[in-house]
């Protein structure tokens, strides 16, 4: 029987094969190399382990995959406290955070300077005040997926500001259809506090593929 970070790996390694498929268009972004999408599947020895991160990853992570029922039952419900990272998933992040603030400052610095330059600077062209459209979306597989079975989970970049809540837009529906074809999904964006980067317009966005069919 598979571990749960042998789950976690297949996840994450099918969602860095599909990021790829797409990376020429508007709805795609390849996984920069300090991803650990695109590395050996393990912690990293580089970074060790403190009892602090297992100590976060005690309290944030959760002991039992996630169906695509239950899922939607707690996201349709707005309740995402039942959610979260495996334990394993959750020290690969907590080290992946370390390594990007020792490298880069910090998170944010990551991403904006790194993996989301160009994305933010198309998005500094962009008349805010403006309706939402499909172009103003990027998706990226999430490095660092919840726990969940047979889904995807892709973060939603925005070139304009998303409010916090439950209800996607008919720019975010437009967008999915034409990234994912006919597809169930979900979606949200966290509250401020619960954000991770909430200098950066984001959404989680969650793809489960209708008989097998997969991009």
């Amino acid at each position: 029987m598979a571990s749960r970070l042998e789950v976690d790996t297949q996840s994450r390694m099918a969602l860095a094969t599909a990021s790829k498929l797409k990376t020429a268009g508007l709805y795609g972004l390849p996984s920069p190399p300090d991803s650990p999408m695109l590395a050996k599947a393990s912690t990293n020895p580089s970074v060790p382990v403190t009892a602090e991160m297992e100590a976060n990853a005690k309290r944030l992570s959760i002991p039992k995959m996630v169906s695509w029922d239950r899922f939607k039952q707690l996201v349709d419900a707005e309740n995402l406290k039942p959610l979260g990272r495996s334990y394993e998933m959750q020290i690969i992040y907590e080290q992946h955070k370390v390594r990007m603030k020792l490298k880069y400052g910090s998170i944010a610095n990551y991403l904006t300077n790194h993996v989301l330059a160009d994305f933010i600077a198309d998005a500094q062209k962009v008349d805010a005040s403006q309706p939402l459209v499909a172009s103003d979306f990027m998706f990226r597989a999430n490095d660092f997926p919840y726990y969940l079975e047979n889904v995807e989970h892709w973060v939603l970049w925005c070139k304009k500001q998303l409010p916090p809540g439950f209800v996607p837009p008919a720019a975010v529906a437009d967008a999915v259809a034409e990234r994912f074809g006919n597809v169930e999904w979900r979606y949200f964006v966290n509250p401020v506090h619960r954000q991770s980067v909430p200098q950066l317009s984001h959404a989680h966005v969650f793809i489960k593929h209708i008989d097998g069919c997969q991009i």
